[in-house]
């Protein structure tokens, strides 16, 4: 077959006028058996930016004839940007409703580009000549949409539960499957919307009625179309793994068993993927083995499980409920390195000296037998000295080793210029019906910090050890941030704080960070400052790790759950095994992973919005019967229509819209951070504490408003 690239160079070509699929076919004189292997590489190219199809079924050079390939990201206000598939496509495309044809927010689109020069995506406006068209629709996402049933006297119709497909999708009588308003249903899209026209459907399931936290559940599972239910090859193929740890396979390996080895995780885990144990050595350094589940012994190329688990991408967590990755057989059981348990794994070695240094880093095939599965509360306890909690003196002591050396290596990181944000976590707690009980904020203690510090290492050593050994790599990316966006990000720390700083000298962004710790505005700043870098992606090949200060970084840590770490655990298997010396398994490498890390980047994606999705509802949900309730939260945004204040303890939220603000008539003070009353010069600005009400909850918006408490009132 013949290589992407030489026909990419001949499109691109000066002399390249536009072909057919069958003209192309011939001037590469492509054979009639190859001829459909051939045009579906032409329909790949297509996918990935790299061609366009014009009039006539002609292919062209996108640039040449002013096209681009891209995802249609919608706003729920009614427009949106087409974010180019291509890293070097240039800037989002703006399109307003009115060019969006018939696509659909997250449909592959082909964008015919603006006249004028672009506007960045933070500074856009509605002009239309700054606005692209979408002209063609390369591939739809939308066939079966989440919504919200509803009916008035002339129509039925679905509101979607997904904000940015801001249409309704209308629904005939005799296709309704006898919903009600209020349920919630899983609606097949017929005909696509238009300029004028919503788009039409079909009931294909009835959920349940809204409000239901198993409904919601699966409505979410439904929004994000997260793979829920294994093949029954998967699952045949699990039966023929062996439940315990065969003899055989111990001989090949270092054994470790007798070594004092801990798992530390959070107290509902199931899973296990890493293990730790430390050790002094001769000349007072340490010998840190970090030992990760060697998934790739059972989980083979090309099979059910694997075909699945790559289908997935990761396992995602939602309340009371894992979709994992790999089937319970594996992720929880043989896999998982219980207490007690032999356990086949890759350790990695890393001899550091007195100062956290790495003198020495090897990567190991091995065996190990945890001696004491411990939570993160109790580590932390136990660090603290606030526990009954018996632990063996060689285990005690190993954990204050653990935590001293944890902390070197995160001093050692920061003087490198690493970027440590602080964005504390919540954790719901539910019931047996599925509701919100309480909400508990998670701070990263020490605990948490040790197995992050050791993880982040053993992340590194392997990225470095591939490096070294010229294996194929998959990256964990962190781009540099565009210029434009930190200067912002600067500025936003001026007016806030009255500090100039360099926003691309990462110690002094470490410097600020650790000044407004525990401030009202610290999480404010944080979370803006993240806002204002890139999203981490897997990518094929070299890269640099941003906030890490990291040229080598990979994921190998969790194979259990993420499917790029099994990828590195399979082409170290091929590097110790020999077969990586082969340039035809170099090559398959080489051809294979770009495609399977930019999946791996998608489906992460999916997992933390479905995550982010759920638990901002279930959140929703705890609040419905408490509106009128005063809270205590923190200005952390400000528009000209209203300020946002975020609630201390749960992390949520709300809008106080400007209209309730009736003792004076406000305006935004860009300057200041803040809206500030004409009359009496009241200021209500980024970090200040105020107390509010909860005024509106919209669930189908997945919005709450909030207004000012006034005692008064």
């Amino acid at each position: 077959m013949i290589d992407p690239s030489t026909i990419i160079q001949f499109i691109q070509s000066k002399k390249y006028s536009p072909m057919t699929a069958a003209e192309l076919a011939e001037h590469f004189e492509v054979l009639d058996s190859e001829y459909q292997p051939f045009s579906d590489l032409l329909h790949k190219l297509e996918f990935s930016g790299d061609v366009v199809r014009i009039k006539q079924k002609q292919y062209a050079d996108p640039k040449k004839v002013h096209l681009m390939v891209g995802t249609l990201d919608c706003n729920p206000r009614g427009f949106g940007f087409v974010v180019p598939v291509k890293k070097d496509g240039g800037k989002d495309i703006y399109v307003g409703e009115e060019d969006m044809g018939s696509a659909m927010h997250g449909d592959l689109v082909v964008v015919r580009l603006p006249a004028t020069p672009q506007i960045p995506r933070k500074k856009f406006d509605k002009r239309k000549n700054t606005s692209g068209q979408i002209v063609n629709i390369l591939k739809r996402v939308n066939e079966f949409v989440v919504g919200t049933f509803e009916k008035t006297k002339r129509l039925r119709f679905v509101a979607p539960d997904n904000p940015r497909l801001f249409k309704d999708i209308y629904i005939a009588k005799d296709v309704s499957k006898g919903a009600e308003p209020g349920d919630k249903v899983v609606v097949k899209v017929t005909q696509w919307p238009s300029r004028h026209l919503n788009p039409e459907g079909e009931v294909f399931e009835i959920l349940g009625k809204e409000g239901n936290p198993e409904v919601d559940l699966r409505s979410i599972i439904y929004q994000f179309k997260l793979p829920h239910v294994f093949s029954k090859e998967a699952i045949n193929e699990t039966k023929r793994i062996p439940p315990s740890v065969l003899e055989e396979e111990i001989q090949n390996r270092l054994d470790l068993r007798n070594k004092p080895t801990i798992t530390i995780d959070p107290e509902n885990a199931k899973d296990f993927d890493d293990a730790v144990s430390l050790e002094k050595t001769r000349h007072g350094g340490w010998l840190l083995s970090i030992h990760v589940a060697d998934v790739s012994y059972y989980v083979k190329p090309n099979t059910p499980i694997d075909e699945e688990a790559r289908h997935r991408g990761t396992s995602v967590y939602l309340p009371r409920e894992v979709i994992p990755m790999l089937p319970e057989v594996l992720s929880n059981n043989i896999c998982s390195l219980k207490e007690g348990e032999d356990r086949l794994t890759k350790s990695v070695l890393i001899t550091l000296d007195q100062k956290g240094h790495v003198t020495k880093a090897e990567v190991k095939h091995s065996v190990i037998k945890v001696t004491r599965r411990l939570t993160y509360n109790q580590a932390t306890a136990i660090l603290h000295n606030t526990t009954n909690i018996h632990l063996s003196d060689d285990l005690r002591d190993m954990l204050f080793n653990m935590a001293h050396l944890a902390e070197l290596l995160f001093k050692n990181r920061l003087e490198r210029g690493a970027i440590e944000l602080d964005l504390p976590e919540i954790s719901l707690k539910i019931d047996k019906h599925g509701y919100v009980k309480d909400v508990e904020k998670v701070e990263k203690d020490i605990s948490h910090k040790l197995i992050e510090e050791f993880m982040l290492l053993a992340n590194e050593m392997v990225a470095k050890f591939m490096f070294e050994k010229k294996m194929p790599q998959v990256s964990r990316v962190h781009p540099e941030p565009d210029e434009e966006d930190m200067w912002e990000f600067a500025s936003f720390v001026r007016g806030l704080e009255k500090t100039k700083i360099d926003p691309f000298k990462s110690k002094q962004l470490q410097k600020l960070l650790n000044r407004v710790r525990g401030k009202p505005e610290a999480y404010t700043i944080n979370l803006v400052l993240l806002k204002s870098m890139k999203q981490a992606t897997y990518e094929a090949g070299e890269g640099r790790h941003f906030a890490l200060a990291l040229d080598h970084y990979t994921h190998f840590t969790s194979p259990i759950r993420r499917y790029p770490d099994l990828i590195v655990h399979r082409i170290l298997d091929q590097y110790f095994s020999g077969e990586l010396s082969s340039p035809m398994v170099q090559s398959i490498w080489k051809q294979q992973l770009p495609e399977w890390t930019k999946h791996c980047s998608i489906t992460e994606r999916r997992a933390d919005d479905a995550e982010n999705e759920i638990n901002k509802l279930k959140l929703l949900r705890f609040f419905e019967n408490r509106v009128g309730d005063v809270f205590e939260g923190v200005i952390n945004g400000i528009m000209e229509f209203g300020f946002f204040v975020q609630l201390n303890k749960y992390l949520l939220e709300g809008l106080v819209h400007i209209r309730t603000l009736a003792d004076d008539i406000y305006q935004i003070d860009k300057k200041n951070m803040a809206l500030v009353g004409i009359r009496r010069k009241k200021m209500y600005r980024i970090g200040d504490t105020v107390k509010i009400k909860i005024y509106k909850i919209d669930f189908l918006k997945r919005e709450i408003d909030f207004i000012l408490y006034n005692k008064q009132t």
